[in-house]
């Protein structure tokens, strides 16, 4: 099949990703891939087996060729729509609508979720809420995940002080990050004693600074050295709200076998089941609570045993498959 993905930005966010990961394991399988973006090719992730057209949709000859579409953002569902010659499908990686940042836009986000495309879902709990938003059916094609480089290191005893890993941007507030920060904030005003690593792909805030709780700030680290800050860090805390289609770090951090603390939502439990710690979504202090159990050797060895196995339910081929068997469903290929 010719497939071509629909790709407003390039730029290092974990859901372009997500974009890239996919059609690489569909050009794995023998499928002729084109990720067309008006913006540059992705220095930071190298496409091996698919190919990149930089190109404005209009002018783009992957898209005029293509006998399956992929919109992978909603400003990229009608241009995927015009003028196609097979079926189009809407990857959704969280529902925007949701999202305070898009609440002017909200009625165009609706309505074009309420568009002819078939909707793909990057996980169980976001097919179900887009079904129950009245946007469905959505299929289920799982999380391309790559676990090559992330794995747990070496066993080692719990540093002196613990070190904890907090990775996302506090501006965009469905991360959580701003809870994760108060209640670590309020952990260590009640006797812990940890050290704060803190990465995302902006500049820390005037707003983190004034918390006072983050000890170290990465900005824009590069994906190949993700791997090493986990597994140089003792404890992760994800503190994603329910509007997040899927964390990510979560599962990167499980797949290092670190021990992880995540909000209990319903997205973070389909991610970390019985491997991960849980505390109330939103409630700094129930995360103050929960800390602590998390930096003795008792929970790193579990960590190290369960974290792995629960990622490695999560994989690209899995995601090609089932993203052919959709294509194929919906008609594409047919004369």
């Amino acid at each position: 099949m010719k497939i071509a993905y629909l790709l407003e930005s390039t730029e290092i966010f974990g859901g372009v990703q997500i974009v890239l990961r996919q059609a690489e394991a569909l050009a794995r399988r023998g499928h002729r891939v084109t990720v067309v973006s008006p913006g540059p090719a992705p220095d930071w992730f190298p496409l091996a087996r698919a190919r990149f057209e930089r190109s404005s949709y209009r002018d783009s000859a992957a898209l005029g060729e293509a006998e399956v579409r992929v919109a992978t953002f909603w400003t990229t569902v009608p241009p995927a729509l015009e003028a196609a010659r097979g079926p189009v499908f809407h990857l959704c990686q969280g529902y925007e609508g949701e999202i305070a940042h898009y609440r002017d836009v909200r009625d165009e986000i609706e309505r074009i979720y309420r568009a002819s495309t078939h909707k793909l879902a990057i996980s169980a709990t976001l097919a179900a809420r887009l079904e129950i938003l009245g946007f469905g059916p959505a299929t289920d094609v799982g999380q391309a995940f790559d676990a090559a480089g992330f794995f747990p290191g070496p066993a080692r005893a719990v540093a002196d002080p613990p070190v904890v890993l907090v990775v996302g941007p506090l501006e965009v507030e469905f991360k959580g990050i701003e809870i994760a920060l108060r209640g670590l904030a309020l952990a260590r005003q009640r006797g812990a004693c940890f050290y704060l690593r803190r990465i995302s792909y902006s500049p820390c805030l005037e707003t983190e600074r004034t918390l006072g709780v983050t000890d170290e700030y990465h900005d824009s680290l590069a994906p190949e050295r993700m791997p090493f800050a986990y597994r140089a860090s003792d404890v992760f805390v994800g503190a994603s709200r329910v509007e997040e289609g899927f964390g990510l770090p979560s599962l990167e951090a499980l797949s290092c076998g670190l021990p992880t603390l995540l909000s209990d939502v319903p997205g973070q439990r389909e991610i970390g089941g019985e491997a991960a710690s849980y505390f109330r979504d939103g409630d700094a202090a129930s995360l103050a609570d929960a800390l602590p159990a998390l930096f003795t050797p008792e929970a790193r060895e579990r960590a190290r045993s369960l974290g792995p196995a629960a990622a490695a339910r999560f994989d690209a081929a899995g995601v090609a498959e089932r993203l052919e068997r959709a294509f194929l469903a919906a008609g594409a290929g047919a004369p």
